[in-house]
């Protein structure tokens, strides 16, 4: 028996060849699209992978003030650390838009160059071109290239490791391999380069390091912040200029106490010689004042009058005699007498008051002088308490924390992500198709499963029967699609956009074992998961049932439709004839639009970022400063910023900390006057689904604390994950004095001395950074609403068939009751059109929720927020396109019409 059913698979495949062929282009497409999406997702991850270990990728990178002695080196070797220096200046190049160009020596053991043409220099005269700059420049292997005056011949192009995403600096928001790029030199050629000082700002004292299993990042960090310089041995003036206002408070404390202490001794050891002729002093001006008393007195006796002045008396005594002389000259003579007495007798107090005031002085400098002497103790011990000592450490990024590192593998984490999620929706979407399939073929073919039935061919039989050709069809599919895509054949347009944007070599498509298995294994297993279910719960009938082709119409007279004319009725009990293939068609839909909506909200995310970044972004240039000015220029608003980090969904993401005053005019913010209470930026709160009033956590690595805030507001900010506090609230968090900052902000550029800077960011740059990721993301985006469409196509084709099949009797008999196809089309066509119109209202919106929903697990790694919103317009254009999709499929299905001819009544009469 089963070589007679196995003759009917045969039969049954040319009887529905269109139909099998269809879904197997519908599982096939779906296969290369997934395989396609994430086989070059993998095959580049893998790819950057395995450089990183052929040229023996970093762990890490740490920058110093000053190199690391002989005796640094082997201590950090003992801890089990290998290092290598990739000491490195930026030259600037006026012949070629004043790009800058990255010196380097050519590494020999840590980030070796992988070389895509040529070779590495052979003497001073050659050097080695990093491939994007050189792609940008449209540079190759033989030509030559002028820096600082020398003529250098390009010996090789090639790409590092530790610049995967060749970004100039670790903060900037995009690569732009037009303005930046890396160049090798000979150890020989790089010393020359050295001595004749043209490079922009002074050498950079970068190290990698490999670490030995058992040694941590933490390991070599403490080390390294243990090792103290002194402020001297920096050569670099302006580092000099910046530490005698910050770093060297330590010696001014110090010298200030002891000239205090010193001037405080000189005045003390004066006034003490004041003091010790106090009495002298006293002694003489009593003498004067008596002796003058004595003589005063000795002339008023010689005048004829008893009198003996003294110091209590003479007052009243002289004027006594003025009161009762006739003699004007002796009045006048003896006022005068008056007058000298009183100024002398004067004199004499005050130099008593000033003695006493000697001696009180010198009592408080001798006290002064005490507290002095303990506040210089105090000095020293509050001195001893805060690190004043020159770390030599000014950097230190671990490998996972450097954005450059690995770049393009976490861009593609994305492709993966989305490729598998397709692939999963493609997968429901066969199953339904498959299950709608098999119920009517079972259906079609009821009154010969109940003659088989009748001869005695068991159900197991007949289950095996017929998931044989949909299993068989599935996996035949599901290899072609995953072959067609081993090919290659698409994958160059999905990594077009990464080779033209990171620094990497061009790796050969591979698909791994796993998607192997994904594509060819998994729609047969749900291929037979499905038949079995739905094979079983349709054979559970009797022979009899099955040959009479009883059909079970539950719930149909239920509905009155008795108010409604009868071709309005008609299209309604037929839709509800048809619940599972209406449902089917639907459910498709829904799916076909969710596929359609990864790359909607892949493509409106970055269109949105770049209109944002631009909208939201009022300064013209941003510098973050190494070494501040005192006073900040007049032209500027300075800030304080400061990173940590948060983590979410297993990555972490830099955020900003950012002191402003409230009248900045670059940012909409009124920061407040709490240490707690924050504005953050819209950014920051979607990503990490944040709301006012809410608290989080946020991690400060190099100091190994976590710091607690409360969101406040939310601000419209796309720009990055912000944090918004008072500027002076920060200063005093963070322990910085009253007039730091690091950051400034300008409407036009400033003229700063690069040596000052870490980095200069412009809104240009800003705005160029955003419309990369669109132009990175477009040919995923553009293979996802193609597929979707094609999904929706052959999913709408396939369904109304299939109902079209099932009334094959119905229409038949209607046609010999003089219906014509007009008149036909009408009955079981037309009335798909409502089913499509209101299943697409429905399906639109309710995709895009599902999928906003869903989109910030596809892309966790993304350093955005997440505005994925869509206009209105969006929904009408991509309405109108299911509508028109649906005619097309409407128009092709007509002309089936013409096949069902009355001789169908009697083929199906008892």
């Amino acid at each position: 028996m089963q070589r007679v059913l196995r003759k009917r698979v045969i039969r049954d495949l040319k009887t529905n060849f269109f139909r099998y062929l269809a879904l197997g282009l519908m599982i096939a497409m779906g296969i290369f699209l997934v395989v396609t999406i994430v086989g070059s997702g993998e095959t580049l991850t893998r790819g950057t992978e395995d450089m990183a270990e052929e040229t023996n990728l970093e762990d890490g990178e740490f920058e110093v003030f000053v190199p690391l002695s002989d005796k640094d080196k082997d201590e950090i070797k003992a801890l089990g650390v290998e290092l290598e220096d990739h000491f490195f200046y930026d030259l600037q190049l006026d012949n070629m838009d004043k790009c800058t160009l990255r010196i380097f020596k050519v590494r020999n053991k840590i980030d070796k160059i992988h070389y895509i043409d040529g070779k590495e220099p052979a003497d001073k005269k050659e050097v080695v071109l990093e491939k994007r700059f050189s792609e940008e420049h449209d540079l190759k292997v033989g030509d030559s290239i002028e820096m600082a005056g020398v003529t250098y011949k390009i010996s090789g192009i090639g790409v590092v490791s530790d610049y995967d995403g060749p970004q100039k600096e670790i903060s900037d928001t995009s690569c732009n391999s037009k303005m930046f790029g890396l160049v090798f030199l000979t150890e020989e050629a790089y010393a020359d380069f050295k001595a004749s000082g043209k490079a922009q700002k002074s050498e950079d004292y970068l190290y990698a390091y490999k670490l030995d299993e058992g040694t941590t990042d933490k390991d070599l960090k403490d080390y390294l912040k243990d090792l103290k310089i002194d402020s001297s041995e920096v050569d670099d003036e302006l580092f000099q200029e910046y530490w005698e206002r910050t770093g060297g408070i330590e010696e001014y404390l110090r010298d200030a106490v002891k000239e205090l202490r010193d001037a405080t001794n000189d005045v003390r050891d004066g006034v003490k010689e004041l003091s010790d002729n106090n009495d002298d002093i006293n002694e003489a001006t009593g003498d004067i004042f008596d002796a003058y008393l004595e003589e005063t007195s000795s002339s008023l006796q010689n005048s004829g009058y008893d009198v003996e002045l003294t110091e209590d008396n003479y007052k009243k005594e002289i004027d006594n005699i003025i009161e009762d002389s006739d003699s004007a000259i002796m009045k006048m003579a003896l006022k005068d007498a008056e007058k000298q007495l009183s100024d002398l007798q004067e004199y004499k107090d005050g130099l008593h008051d000033y003695t006493d005031g000697v001696d009180e002085l010198f009592d408080g400098l001798d006290d002064m002088s005490d507290g002095v002497g303990d506040l210089d103790d105090a000095v020293d011990d509050a001195l001893e308490e805060f690190d004043f000592e020159l770390s030599n450490l000014t950097m230190f990024l671990k490998q996972e924390d450097n954005p450059r590192i690995f770049a393009t593998k976490n861009d593609k984490l994305v492709d993966i992500e989305v490729g598998i999620i397709a692939g999963v929706i493609i997968f429901i979407l066969l199953a339904y198709v498959i299950s709608v399939f098999v119920v009517h073929s079972i259906e079609s073919e009821s009154s010969i499963i109940g003659t088989l039935y009748s001869m005695g061919v068991t159900k197991n039989d007949l289950l095996t029967h017929y998931i044989t050709l949909p299993v068989v069809v599935t996996f035949l599919a599901g290899l072609i699609g995953a072959l067609v895509a081993a090919t290659g054949i698409m994958a160059p347009m999905i990594a077009e956009s990464s080779y033209s944007y990171f620094s990497i070599a061009e790796f050969t498509f591979h698909v791994p074992m796993y998607l192997w298995i994904y594509s060819v294994a998994v729609p047969s297993i749900i291929a037979v998961i499905v038949n079995v279910l739905v094979i079983r719960s349709k054979l559970n009938r009797t022979a009899l049932s099955l040959i009479r082709n009883e059909v079970k119409q539950k719930g149909m007279k239920k509905i009155n439709l008795k108010g409604m004319d009868f071709v309005s009725a008609f299209r309604i009990r037929q839709m509800l004839r048809e619940m599972r293939s209406t449902l089917a068609v639907v459910f498709g839909m829904f799916l076909s639009v969710l596929i359609f909506m990864i790359g909607v909200n892949c493509y409106i995310l970055c269109t949105n970022i770049a209109k944002d970044y631009e909208n939201d972004t009022k300064y013209e240039y941003m510098y973050t400063l190494k070494y501040p000015e005192e006073v900040p220029p007049e032209d500027a608003e300075p800030a304080y910023a400061y990173t940590c980090k948060k983590n979410t969904k297993g990555y972490n993401f830099d955020v900003m900390i950012l002191g402003i005053d409230d009248n900045n005019p670059y940012f909409d913010v009124d920061p407040g006057d709490s240490k707690v209470d924050v504005v953050v930026s819209n950014a920051f709160a979607e990503k990490f689904d944040l709301k006012e009033g809410e608290e989080f956590v946020v991690t400060d690595e190099d100091k190994e604390l976590k710091y607690a805030f409360k969101v406040k507001k939310i601000t419209q900010y796309s720009t990055g994950f912000f944090i918004f506090m008072d500027i002076d609230v920060m200063r005093d968090m963070m322990g910085e004095s009253s007039d730091y900052y690091n950051v400034l902000f300008s409407d036009k550029k400033l003229d700063i001395d690069p040596g000052r800077l870490y980095s200069t960011t412009s809104k240009e740059d800003i705005v160029k950074g955003a419309s990369v990721f669109t132009s990175l993301m477009m040919p995923m985006i553009y293979v996802l609403s193609i597929a979707s469409a094609a999904i929706l196509l052959v999913v709408m084709y396939l369904m109304m068939k299939v109902m079209i099949d099932r009334s094959a009797y119905n229409i038949s008999l209607i046609k010999v009751f003089g219906y014509k196809r007009k008149e036909v089309r009408k009955l079981y066509l037309d009335g798909n059109f409502y089913t499509i119109a209101l299943g697409a209202m429905v399906c639109l919106p309710l995709s895009k929720v599902l999928m906003n929903k869903m989109f910030p697990y596809m892309i966790p790694n993304v350093s955005c927020g997440m505005n994925i919103g869509a206009p209105f317009i969006f929904y009408v254009v991509t309405y109108i396109v299911i509508i028109a999709l649906y005619f097309v499929i409407n128009t092709m299905l007509v002309r089936r019409l013409n096949k069902f001819t009355p001789a169908e009544v009697l083929k199906n009469r008892e």
